[in-house]
């Protein structure tokens, strides 16, 4: 009977299958390693025999494996070969001999990346431990058109790898293109933090979403940014000579804005030119002298500080805060918040809220209206409408500019001058206005008047103790006094003296320095409080240290302190 000796698996139909392994992870794995030939090595052979236990004088010398089938007519594919004088089945070269639809084939082990920059060629030792040669090798790429064959010694470098005791299946590289050289333009990377915080965290754990700490300040020299060079372009091409063409990438990365320079020490580090904060705009940064705030100063901006100035393009919403050390500008309003300057604040449109709004500046205010709010200005006020129940404090003038402008309600102190369109309503709505007096001056004479009584009276005490111990004698010449003392009430006499002197030192500088204080309080011109239309009764004026209840309605006024009757008096404003 005849029957077909296969020294391979006939069940397998390709070089590589998914299985899943103990874990349940499915894993790509060598389908069978007995299906791997080398060139002129035996795949199969028909034979006749008796019975099945002769079959073993039929297997050819050095194969272990083999499967016994009845006989069926089978026909070649690619890579096998009956040779005539083995009376076998042979194949032509290396590679994975398969059974498919009864025709005996060789899969060629080659195989390519998926953008073809590589040739692979999967091996395993064949039935007599060979692996492709490399004149094999070339053979095989030649006929599949590929033209960047690896050198000999690579490729048998990698041979030489591999265990013939303890086989694996490896894939080595038969071919390799260049790959192509993406280029980029030049970009920035930054070397400080970028990202506005969610919130500050307190003490309890709880997180106040007001401080973002959304302006990030910088100082002239601070490292802002590193340069990362810009790549030209390079084509590459693949294993077969066709060109991949490199495409211009966009790394996303950042420019460099205003401001921001060479460091001088490294050519590729850039710093802050001036003292200010980061601005980011269409992903160019900026080191910018003035803070910008793109919308309204919220919860997506948090509380603003800076040490610089700020432009704030929306209003300031109820409860938060804007400080900062050079000047405020407001496009919008402020309602119900808090805002310091070291310099000017400028709001274009107007300030309302309850307790909690509260403007102080060193310099100037500006606004188009002021409502329920608490002012305090180093330099002046001014007020394009109206004012309305508020304590302002200037230590220049206030003035509300319109025609039709008005102060209603609340109380207004300035050094020198107040003035505005109406003062009052017909209602008399309590308004205090006060000029010619600087509170806080006077404040810290009284406490240096205090200081200095305090002085006086450790003098006294010094000096009755004094007077007390050694006598009345001892002021009238105290040398000579001091000559008839014994030695030791001498000493003791000695010490009183020292801390008299010392009194009366201290007593002397806090004098002097009321005397500052005092000059502080003289006023370069006279203060006047102007009405250009009509005052009303219910306001309260006070010029220096006088006071003036109106108590009917007094129309184009400009007041004053009558020097030598200290009284207030008025003429016309016009």
């Amino acid at each position: 009977m005849k029957k077909i000796i296969f020294y391979f698996d006939p069940t397998v139909q390709s070089i590589l299958v998914k299985k899943k392994n103990a874990s349940g992870e499915v894993k790509t794995v060598l389908s069978s390693k007995h299906n791997f030939f080398a060139e002129n090595e035996i795949v199969a052979r028909v034979v006749d025999i008796n019975d099945e236990s002769e079959i073993a004088r039929y297997i050819d010398d050095g194969y272990d494996y083999y499967k016994l089938l009845d006989y069926f007519s089978i026909s070649l594919g690619r890579g096998v070969r009956f040779d005539e004088s083995l009376k076998a089945y042979v194949s032509s070269y290396y590679g994975f001999v398969v059974l498919k639809d009864g025709k005996i084939q060789l899969l060629s082990p080659l195989s390519y990346s998926k953008d073809k920059l590589y040739a692979y060629y999967y091996v395993y030792p064949s039935k007599f431990n060979s692996f492709p040669s490399y004149k094999e090798i070339v053979e095989v790429l030649h006929v599949e058109n590929v033209v960047y064959t690896v050198s000999q010694e690579r490729y048998e470098k990698q041979i030489d790898s591999l265990s013939k005791e303890n086989p694996q299946l490896a894939r080595v590289i038969v071919a390799e293109g260049k790959a192509p050289v993406n280029g980029y333009d030049e970009y920035f990377e930054p070397l400080i933090s970028l990202e506005k915080k969610v919130g500050k965290v307190l003490s309890d754990g709880r997180i106040d979403y007001k401080e973002q700490e959304s302006i990030i300040q910088v100082q002239k020299n601070q490292e802002i940014l590193k340069r990362i060079p810009g790549v030209k372009s390079q084509d590459g091409f693949d294993v077969f000579g066709d060109k991949i063409a490199a495409v211009k990438e966009d790394k996303g990365g950042l420019k460099k804005g205003d401001n921001i320079v060479q460091s001088g020490f490294d050519d590729t580090i850039y710093i802050a030119a001036i003292d200010g904060c980061i601005n980011i705009q269409n992903n160019k940064v900026s080191v910018l002298p003035m803070a910008v705030i793109p919308g309204d100063v919220d919860l997506d901006s948090g509380n603003i500080q800076f040490n610089g100035s700020v432009k704030v393009l929306g209003s300031v919403k109820p409860g938060f805060k804007v400080h900062a050390d050079g000047d405020v500008f407001i496009d919008g309003d402020v309602d119900n918040a808090y805002i310091y300057s070291g310099g000017n604040i400028s709001v274009k449109m107007g300030v309302v809220g309850k307790d909690g709004t509260r403007l102080i500046a060193k310099g100037d205010v500006f606004a188009k209206f002021i409502q329920n709010s608490k002012i305090e200005a180093g330099g002046n006020v001014v007020v394009a409408d109206s004012i309305i129940n508020c304590d302002v404090l200037s230590y220049n003038t206030i003035e509300v500019t319109g025609k039709n402008g008005k102060i209603i309600g609340g109380k207004l102190v300035a050094l020198y001058e107040i003035k505005s369109a109406t003062i009052g309503t017909q209602t008399e709505t309590p308004t205090t206005l006060t000029v010619g007096r600087n509170f806080a001056v006077e404040e810290e004479l009284n406490k240096k008047r205090g200081e200095i009584k305090i002085a006086r009276e450790r003098i006294e005490e010094i000096t009755t103790t004094m007077k007390m111990q050694f006598g009345e004698e001892l002021f009238k010449n105290v040398k000579e006094y001091l000559k008839i003392l014994p030695p030791q009430k001498k000493q003791k006499c000695l010490v009183f003296i020292n801390d008299l002197n010392k009194a009366n030192a201290a007593l002397q500088k806090l004098i002097e320095e009321s005397w500052g204080i005092e000059e502080r309080l003289k006023l370069e011109r006279e203060p006047f409080i102007i009405v250009k239309g009509r005052i009303f009764p219910g306001t309260i004026l006070n010029i220096k240290k006088s006071v003036r209840k109106i108590d009917t309605p007094i129309d184009n006024a400009k007041f004053y302190e009558d020097p030598e009757e200290k009284a207030i008096r008025f003429i016309s404003a016009i």
